[in-house]
């Protein structure tokens, strides 16, 4: 069953400087009642930015919720296939604008971003059916979605 509608509860918090915490306090999905979490993600700014540099920074945990989704997909859809999975890995490399044009406009294409992964995977599929999975899960990534209406991303599968 496919979850139609998500509905998450953050409270983000200023810890000083640059940095911040944000508290997930609940998920539900499909109207549900909600699931009580208390799971805490800290950030904070570079030095070069004026922070820290005590937790990733903002874009950094964009990234690392770009993997995770990547992830996650790529997982359910192996365990759909009938493939057991030894090794899976993804490696991203993002070149981001570190600001928004003052005029609000879009920014030209080769000015938006940019996003390369690569997939490492290894278990008991064969390259067809590897490939098979990581065309469902371009498909599928909402995260990979959301991101890729505003910058170019890029992807490759490594079978291991």
């Amino acid at each position: 069953m496919q979850i139609q509608t998500a509905h998450y509860d953050l409270v983000t918090s200023w810890q000083g400087g640059m940095a911040s915490r944000t508290l997930c306090q609940s998920f539900s999905a499909d109207n549900a009642p909600p699931a009580l979490q208390s799971h805490v993600i800290d950030s904070d700014e570079p030095v070069s930015l004026g922070g820290e540099g005590l937790a990733p920074d903002p874009q950094e945990l964009m990234l690392a919720a770009f993997n995770a989704c990547m992830m996650a997909a790529f997982i359910l859809e192996a365990r759909a296939e009938g493939l057991a999975l030894t090794h899976l890995e993804i490696h991203t490399d993002g070149h981001l604008p570190k600001g928004i044009p003052a005029s609000g406009d879009r920014p030209a294409e080769d000015a938006s971003g940019r996003l390369v992964y690569v997939i490492h995977v290894s278990g008991s599929g064969t390259v067809y059916q590897f490939e098979g999975v990581h065309q469902r899960v371009i498909d599928s990534s909402l995260n990979r979605w959301l991101l890729a209406q505003n910058m170019l991303i890029e992807g490759d599968l490594i079978l291991s």
